[in-house]
């Protein structure tokens, strides 16, 4: 019976490997791939920024990471074709890593700006999975762009590990997964199945949501003050910026801390800095605490995000 089912697995494998094989370029398919699963799990930072409402925000941080060089109409015609961005920053092995998943649909505008020659150079991208796409990189920055389906537009220095991803995602979809258990597929099953990922990537929601793993220099770029490494000793924070009719953001935050004795002190330390303003610090448990209606304005914001 071993033997039989062994020949069985064996069997479904070549099959898979050979429809893979058959269908393994997905540039420019009608398989729909969530943007944000073609970003690294392991990033320090993510962002998440639905364009509608938030276009103006949407333009500086599109400008700041693509290169100051290019265009505000170059900027325009990719934020006019997408509906959400999402960003990963960082890695514990580099920290100035950056990928950048762009959802929506792209505009004949927006390939017509990819291929501009002013900005851009082309190459044409081989990924491990036999995908071939064309990848623009931005002349003075470095920075790479790819278009690798209808509804999609991934940004990086390196983009080869999005479309990577990407034709994973898009030919897990064609072919069913006949190795479940691999180790590949219980990561990308956890990362799916984690807070992180359901915050970040819940595409419902009209407010700006970030996650971090390294918090420390965000809060003090917030608050406008230092902090104390020995009280905020945290493992995360989750923000959530919405925002209001006059143009500033209404910023809630929740913060997990490392060890059971701190809140008391940072509460503390919280209500004096934020005194002269109309927001709320409320501890849940002695893991976690909220910090919720600070306002701030666009340009507080980009500060914050490191947009120059």
């Amino acid at each position: 019976m071993k033997k039989i089912n062994e020949l069985i697995f064996a069997a479904a494998l070549s099959l898979a490997l050979f429809a893979l094989a058959s269908c393994a370029t997905v540039a420019g398919s009608k398989v729909k791939v969530n943007a944000f699963d073609t970003l690294d799990s392991d990033a320090l930072v993510y962002l998440s920024v639905p364009v509608g409402i938030h276009s103006e925000l949407t333009n500086s941080l599109l400008k700041a990471m693509i290169g100051n060089d290019v265009s505000d109409k170059y900027i325009k015609n990719v934020t006019d074709s997408i509906s959400r961005v999402y960003i990963g920053i960082g890695s514990s092995d580099d920290r100035n890593r950056l990928q950048v998943a762009c959802d929506g649909s792209v505009s004949t505008a927006s390939k017509l700006a990819l291929a501009t020659s002013d900005y851009f150079s082309k190459k044409i991208q081989n990924v491990n999975t036999a995908g071939i796409y064309p990848v623009y990189t931005e002349k003075q920055s470095g920075i790479q762009l790819c278009a690798p389906g209808s509804d999609l537009i991934l940004i990086s220095h390196d983009v080869t590990p999005l479309l990577t991803k990407y034709d994973r995602e898009a030919n897990s979809q064609i072919v069913s997964n006949i190795i479940e258990g691999s180790p590949e597929n219980k990561n990308a099953l956890d990362w799916k199945e984690s807070e992180t990922y359901k915050f970040v990537g819940d595409s419902s929601t009209n407010n700006v949501r970030l996650f971090m793993n390294k918090p420390l220099s965000f809060i003090t770029n917030l608050l406008g003050t230092a902090l104390s490494s020995s009280i905020f000793q945290l493992n995360y924070i989750e923000g959530e910026f919405a925002k209001l009719p006059s143009g500033k953001y209404s910023v809630d935050l929740n913060m997990e801390f490392n060890k059971d004795n701190l809140i008391p002190k940072a509460v503390a330390f919280l209500k004096v800095a934020l005194l002269m303003t109309d927001s709320k610090v409320t501890a849940s448990d002695n893991r976690h605490l909220s910090v919720t209606g600070i306002q701030v304005s666009l340009s507080q914001m980009q500060k914050m995000l490191g947009i120059n």
